[in-house]
Order: C-alpha cells, then sequence, then structure tokens
C-alpha cells in the first residue's frame, strides 16, 4: 500500500508529558491525513536495553531524594548547544537497534517529543533521508534540545525563539504553536458533570492539589496547611499510598478527598478553583487551557522551575511553599479581583488547534 508519507513518532515513557504530546499529535495526523502512515514507538525500546531503565530509576529517584542532579543535567552539565559533539558520542554509544527501526519503516518524517530521540534521529539523518521535527514541552528551552539535524521546532511560546534561535537553530525552523494537548481537551469540559464527578460543591470554592506520579517532596506538609479553609480540597497522591495514608488522617475545616491515579484527569483540571501542582509542561498547558488560579509547588529544580518562572512573569501562576501556602492562600481567597485577573492571564497564554498546526507541518501543509 502506498501511503502520502510515512511519520515515525518517537517518546520517551519519562514523566507523562512527552507521551501525552506525542498522542496528540498522532490523533491530529489521524484527523488531517488519514492516508498516511503514523507509527508510535517508545524510544527507549530500540536503544541499548539498560538506558531506558536507568533513566527512568534516575529521574524517579532525583525527584525524590535529589533535585541537584536533575539541575545539574538539564542545566547542561558544561554543554552550550545540542550540536555538541559530545551529545552525538553519547547517543551513538547508546543507538543499539536504532537502525533496524529505520531500515523496516523508512520514515519521510521523525517527530521527537523529547530531546534524546532527536539525536538517536539526528545520527541517522543522512542515511534514510527524513526530516526531523521536535516538540519542546517545557516553556524554557535547555540546549539539549537543538541540534545541528533537526528541521523544525515546535515550542510553547514565541517569546522562547531566541532562546532556540541561540543554541543554533533558524529562526524560520522555530514554530510557536504551543505544547500539543489532546483534541478533546481543546474542546473543553462539560464543568457541570465533572464537577458532579468529583463530588465538588456547586457554591463552595474547590482545592486541587496534583502531585507528580511519585507524590515526593513537601507535598504533605504543603497540604497539611491548607487543609483548614473552608473549601472542598482534593488531594490527588499518585502511586504513593503512604502518603495517601497520612493525608487522610488530617483534620481541618475543608471538605478533603484523597484520591490516587485519576482517569481522565483533564475533567478535574478543567473544573477545580484553584490548581497546585508541579509545573509539568504538559500540566500547565492543560490548565492554561481551562485556566483555573494556579498555584505551583516542589516543582524540578533546574527545568520545571523554568516554567514557573515563565507563567509568573505573565502575572498566570504564584509559587507556594510549606512555609508560605497558608499565607498565600489566605490573601488569595480573601482577593476575588486578583483571582479573576490570574485565570485571564493565564487563558492569554493558551493556544488553540496546536496538535493540527503541527501536523499541517509535518505534511507540508501549514
Amino acid at each position: 500500500m502506498k501511503y502520502d508519507k510515512k511519520i515515525l513518532v518517537l517518546a520517551v515513557p519519562v514523566g507523562t508529558g512527552h507521551m501525552k504530546a506525542a498522542k496528540a499529535i498522532m490523533q491530529a495526523l489521524q484527523k488531517i491525513a488519514p492516508t498516511s502512515s503514523v507509527r508510535f514507538e517508545n524510544c527507549f525500546d530500540w536503544v541499548y536495553p539498560l538506558y531506558g531503565e536507568v533513566y527512568t530509576r534516575v529521574y524517579d529517584f532525583a525527584q525524590k531524594k535529589a533535585l541537584g542532579l536533575i539541575k545539574f543535567f538539564y542545566g547542561g552539565f558544561g554543554v552550550e548547544s545540542g550540536s555538541s559533539e559530545l551529545m552525538y558520542k553519547y547517543h551513538r554509544a547508546l543507538a543499539h537497534r536504532f537502525q533496524e527501526l529505520l531500515r523496516e519503516y523508512h520514515p519521510d518524517y521523525v517527530l521527537c517529543t523529547h530531546f534524546s530521540p532527536g539525536y538517536f534521529s539526528a545520527l541517522y539523518k543522512k542515511y534514510f533521508d527524513y526530516k526531523i521535527g521536535i516538540v519542546v514541552t517545557d516553556y524554557f528551552v535547555h540546549p539539549h534540545w537543538v541540534n545541528k539535524e533537526i528541521d523544525h521546532y515546535y515550542i510553547p511560546h514565541e517569546s522562547l525563539t531566541a532562546q532556540v534561535v541561540s543554541y543554533g537553530a533558524k529562526k524560520e525552523q522555530v514554530f510557536p504553536f504551543g505544547i500539543p494537548i489532546g483534541l478533546e481537551l481543546e474542546a473543553g469540559v462539560d464543568k457541570a458533570a465533572a464537577r458532579r464527578r468529583f463530588g465538588l460543591s456547586r457554591n463552595r470554592i474547590s482545592v486541587t492539589i496534583m502531585g507528580s506520579r511519585v507524590f515526593g517532596g513537601e507535598w504533605f506538609e504543603v497540604t497539611r496547611e491548607l487543609v483548614d479553609f473552608d473549601y472542598d480540597f482534593l488531594v490527588l497522591c499518585g502511586e504513593n499510598k503512604e502518603a495517601a495514608g497520612n493525608i487522610r488522617r488530617l483534620r481541618g475545616k475543608s471538605k478533603l478527598q484523597v484520591l490516587g491515579m485519576v482517569e481522565r484527569i483533564h475533567e478535574l483540571i478543567g473544573t477545580t478553583d484553584i490548581l497546585i501542582t508541579k509545573a509539568g509542561g504538559i500540566t500547565s498547558t492543560e490548565a492554561a487551557q481551562a485556566a483555573p488560579v494556579l498555584l505551583f509547588a516542589n516543582s524540578i529544580v533546574g527545568l520545571e522551575d523554568k516554567n514557573e518562572d515563565f507563567f509568573i512573569g505573565h502575572g498566570a501562576a504564584l509559587r507556594i511553599t510549606k512555609d508560605d501556602a497558608r499565607q498565600v492562600m489566605a490573601e488569595l481567597l480573601a482577593s476575588p479581583k486578583r483571582m479573576v485577573e490570574m485565570r485571564k492571564n493565564l487563558g492569554h497564554i493558551s493556544k488553540t488547534k496546536t496538535a493540527i498546526n503541527i501536523a499541517r507541518t509535518i505534511m507540508g501543509t501549514g
């Protein structure tokens, strides 16, 4: 069967954002180019077998106990540009079966939602004659995202263009379409139905704490500081059952619910009044679409804290810690006007048709 174009979509399961971005673009490609072939692969399945396992374990460990390690790595560890020969040598040593995937599929375009697949793809571009696009999934561009073989850079916001260019990209290669989220999210949610689903009152403020999958750091302390306000209070503890048990024992004025992993999380983001979360790129983008009052806590230093800086700089969010959480919340609840302004500013950051615009550029119809 002859296809209009063969697109290989590569992601890695580090956090959930890279996978979500890949899925959103695949949805868009299938919608606008149904006669093309779109294939998804977890890049870790095709490179040195231990690479993915070690990468994921180190990432999870660093979130819990060694945030400085992530800051060191994402700061570039001495690499000023992704085109550094050091990065090519590093990925060449780990490539393993990656060429087998390219020989089998022969893609016309390789779309990467993490910088590591971007490097593996760059190694073999001249042999297989494809184009490479990379989706930056944070509101800060560290040097690893940019290498000399990339054709298209899809970035979250136009204000980041200069950052990409400073690492060696050309301005015409940069497309500030936003971070892709599922097409169903852009359509919005039925807020009344979502509030019923999550047991939220119609006439009370709702506050949601959405920590990471590992729910590490200071989440319990932040929750303890906020449990004594009069609102509906949902705390999502991910996979951390010990933390969930400790939080259930807290007592205060709030109507407290403790949940683990939640399906259709975008419905909760779309209906809660105040969202407290790590500043992950995808989560922040989903929040911008729904525009709750956005508070950041326990973000990864050197990576997600850059996202915090972006949203706070646009007047669209605040940062809280275990030490000031009670004060920040009290001041917010006492200032409805400020809450309205923050929500408005967050909505201004939101982009529309991101995944569709990326898909059109891939197909050459953008």
